[in-house]
């Protein structure tokens, strides 16, 4: 019981001493168990059973819409010369910041792979903000910046060409970021990204 509590107090250290924890990630996306355990997805969406990505759903009261959602987008291979596909879990609602598990498979074996989130940054805002944007999520945006940057570790692929990272980016609060996620190779290139019409968008409340 000492071990464990010990290790739970390093880990919130860690995480009050930086602002960027990035791990080794999985070759598989993660697993949360059962998607709404408490049933409180709403009744006027489309069941849950009739959509893709979503992981989990759960109560938090100060969550906007008093719900927290873990999705899952994919990662889609570009250019004709690889067979690689991946994707990113991440935290819909958080009031850390960037909560991220990426993956990939079909990569070069034994290589390395920058990954980074390029988007937009937005302010929330009332409604009569001079130049607000309706999210359709029950809020409006300003954007305070469009070219919104995050480097989001190295994945190292393994003998198997699967690899992935994971962390938490702390972020500003009260801001929507709507993020498209890229692997990119030692040269530079662009092998995996978030197809244009699917980005990772949260909000950090």
């Amino acid at each position: 019981m000492k071990k464990i509590v010990f290790l739970i107090a390093a880990t919130v250290l860690l995480l009050a001493l930086s602002t960027t924890v990035v791990f080794a990630g999985s070759a598989s996306p993660p697993n949360y168990g059962k998607v709404d355990p408490v049933g409180i997805w709403p009744s006027y969406m489309p069941p849950l059973s009739a959509l893709t990505g979503v992981e989990k759903v759960f109560p938090s009261s100060p969550a906007p819409g008093g719900q927290i959602h873990i999705i899952t987008d994919p990662l889609i291979a570009v250019g004709d010369d690889t067979d690689a596909s991946g994707w990113v879990t991440f935290w819909c609602q958080s009031q850390i910041g960037f909560q991220y598990n990426i993956g990939a498979t079909g990569l070069d074996p034994l290589s390395r792979y920058s990954v980074e989130a390029n988007g937009i940054k937005g302010q929330i805002v009332p409604p009569s903000t001079p130049g607000a944007i309706d999210s359709g999520e029950g809020f409006y945006y300003v954007v305070v910046d469009p070219a919104y940057h995050l480097d989001l570790g190295i994945l190292k692929a393994d003998a198997n060409g699967l690899g992935g990272v994971k962390g938490v980016i702390q972020l500003e609060s009260g801001c929507l970021y709507i993020l498209w996620t890229a692997v990119r190779d030692s040269s530079g290139a662009l092998v995996l990204g978030s197809p244009v019409d699917d980005p990772n968008a949260f909000v950090v409340y």
